[in-house]
């Protein structure tokens, strides 16, 4: 019986001490450790095992309170090896995230960190922070790979959230990648990017146009346009695109659900940032990459930059982020959070006096035009071309 008791303690002991600080802070919020992120690794461990050995996960676990975060993908695999116990506590966000930052917390996903191998691979895509800590990893492009960004180099290169970097990674477990070098930032070589201290002066109402359709579209300004033909059914976008960047601007593009068609159309823009999903991706990447809109946005005008960000249906960012938040979806109804996301892209909108922008260039379906948000909001901020 004692034997029994003292090999299951000692297998707690081995399974914890193995983990990694992430893992440790996850598996602590489940077992009812107060403030997991202000405690040292020693400590951790020392408070999971008594907690673990104490054999009071299950009650702690369902009385837990407070703002939920995103729980690692192995916490459940882990408390159910070490107990014996089934555990599946998957959080159910419907009607309880509210503001921008709320909706934030919902899409962090943390690292699971691990012992470094020996593969080497190549990565190009958008930084994301972490809103619990001061983690930072890189997500790919093209296959949405996590890479993590150690402390010493996001320092030595003053990296920052929404910045666009490449970078040389190792293989750690579960099929995560850690960067050790990065090779450019913002599409400049790193060695020569500069972070600037830029001031943008003050909000102005700019008199400059760009063109789309033979309608001007206000530089600085929310542009709205009733789409009756696919954004890129005529060469009217790829003109825009071309005047856009003839004049200065880093041309970003948020397409959600978007159809393949439309992928291949984006791709063809060699210059512009794509930020994009088709119908069968997940709602958590779709809400991740509405997020990196935002952040990408912010850091170039921050940066002095003139950006042209490119929404060809507003309301398809919407419905894609309702799929997380809403089980059953009436007609023209949309969750809260697809709301705020949208209201947070809206107002990237505007113009500074010493010369950077963002203009929004935002399409909308004509069979949508009896949508709520549609009429209670858009068609009130925005300026209809």
């Amino acid at each position: 019986m004692f034997s029994g008791l003292l090999d299951k303690s000692k297998k707690i002991e081995i399974e914890v001490k193995r983990l990694g600080i992430f893992e440790l802070r996850g598996l602590a919020r489940e077992v009812g450790i107060s403030s997991p992120t202000t405690k040292k690794r020693e400590e951790l461990i020392q408070l999971i095992i008594e907690r673990l050995n104490k054999g009071q996960i299950e009650d702690i676990v369902c009385s837990k309170k407070g703002r939920p975060y995103k729980k690692l993908a192995v916490v459940d695999n882990l408390l159910t090896s070490m107990t014996g116990q089934e555990f599946n506590n998957n959080f159910n966000p419907q009607n309880k995230l509210f503001s921008y930052e709320d909706v934030l917390a919902f899409a962090q996903v943390m690292p699971i960190i691990g012992n470094v191998e020996t593969e080497i691979d190549k990565f190009y895509g958008i930084i994301r922070k972490s809103m619990t800590n001061d983690m930072f990893m890189l997500y790919d492009f093209v296959t949405n790979q996590a890479v993590f960004l150690p402390s010493e180099l996001r320092f030595t290169n003053n990296l920052k959230n929404g910045d666009i970097v490449s970078v040389k990674a190792k293989k750690i477990n579960s099929n995560q990648f850690f960067a050790t070098e990065i090779l450019t930032i913002n599409n400049l070589d790193a060695e020569k990017y500069v972070l600037k201290n830029y001031c943008k002066g003050e909000q102005i109402i700019s008199n400059e146009v760009l063109k789309f359709a033979d309608k001007n579209i206000f530089v600085g300004r929310r542009n709205l346009i009733e789409l009756k033909d696919n954004f890129y059914e005529n060469n009217n976008f790829d003109k825009l695109y071309e005047d856009a960047i003839k004049k200065g601007y880093k041309v970003v593009c948020l397409s959600l659900n978007s159809s393949i068609e439309d992928q291949i159309k984006m791709q063809s823009m060699k210059s512009a940032v794509i930020l994009s999903t088709v119908f069968n991706d997940s709602c958590e990447k779709s809400l991740n990459k509405a997020v990196d809109c935002v952040s990408l946005c912010e850091n170039l005008v921050e940066n002095g930059e003139k950006v042209l960000l490119i929404i060809p249906d507003i309301l398809n960012i919407i419905r894609a982020i309702d799929c997380c938040f809403m089980e059953e979806k009436k007609m023209y109804d949309h969750s809260m959070q697809g709301i705020v996301v949208a209201q947070k892209i809206l107002s990237l909108g505007c113009a500074y006096s010493n010369n950077c922008d963002i203009t929004l260039l935002v399409g909308y379906d004509q069979y949508d035009k009896n949508d709520l948000f549609l009429n209670n909001q858009l068609f009130k901020i925005c300026k209809i071309i």
